[in-house]
């Protein structure tokens, strides 16, 4: 049985595009320079609670040329950019990011130590906050918040499980997921 506060975690997350959210999105830098390196801005999309109610905008960033199995599967550096308009709290994030995880298959507890270091390290966003997340084959996954390293956790299978919360099929939103990845 599902917990309503769980639900509820999902549909806050629960991501839809629209042109106006396109129009009206952030101001992302076309090239990231991050610890994978320099990346280019492949997509941008937005997540929104009960469809009206713009929560995050997303950009993801990738070496150039990179298709988008490859950054499903997480064999190219990548970047993932969340920039709130919103206040939501550690937990929430915690408990979509769980729904998503058990929704697509994959045990929470399968993950294991990486999974609770990198959810440990998340903090309460308000609005002007920015998550970054970032990956390079062979190496760990980068949690970032406004710039401040929280986390460096995992390797490549536990990376390529946790994008796959917004890359891979059953993602948080299909409409962000193919907007991210370009397969629009």
């Amino acid at each position: 049985m599902r917990h309503p506060k769980v639900t509820l975690a999902a549909t806050v997350l629960v991501a839809t595009l629209t042109g106006a959210a396109a129009a009206n999105a952030p101001n992302f830098e076309p090239v990231l320079d991050a610890t994978t390196g320099a990346l280019a801005l492949r997509s941008t999309g937005s997540a929104y609670y009960a469809g009206v109610i713009r929560v995050y905008d997303a950009a993801l960033y990738a070496v150039p040329g990179a298709d988008p199995d490859a950054l499903t599967a997480g064999t190219a550096s990548r970047c993932l950019i969340l920039a709130y308009r919103r206040a939501v709290s550690r937990d929430l994030i915690v408990e979509a990011a769980n729904e998503v995880l058990e929704r697509q298959g994959i045990e929470a507890a399968a993950l294991g130590a990486p999974l609770d270091q990198l959810h440990a390290a998340y903090r309460d966003v308000g609005p002007g906050d920015r998550y970054r997340l970032c990956h390079t084959p062979g190496g760990e996954a980068e949690l970032a918040l406004n710039g401040e390293v929280l986390a460096r956790v995992g390797g490549d299978a536990f990376a390529t499980a946790y994008f796959g919360i917004w890359l891979r099929d059953g993602a948080i939103s299909e409409p962000l997921r193919e907007s991210l990845l370009g397969i629009r």
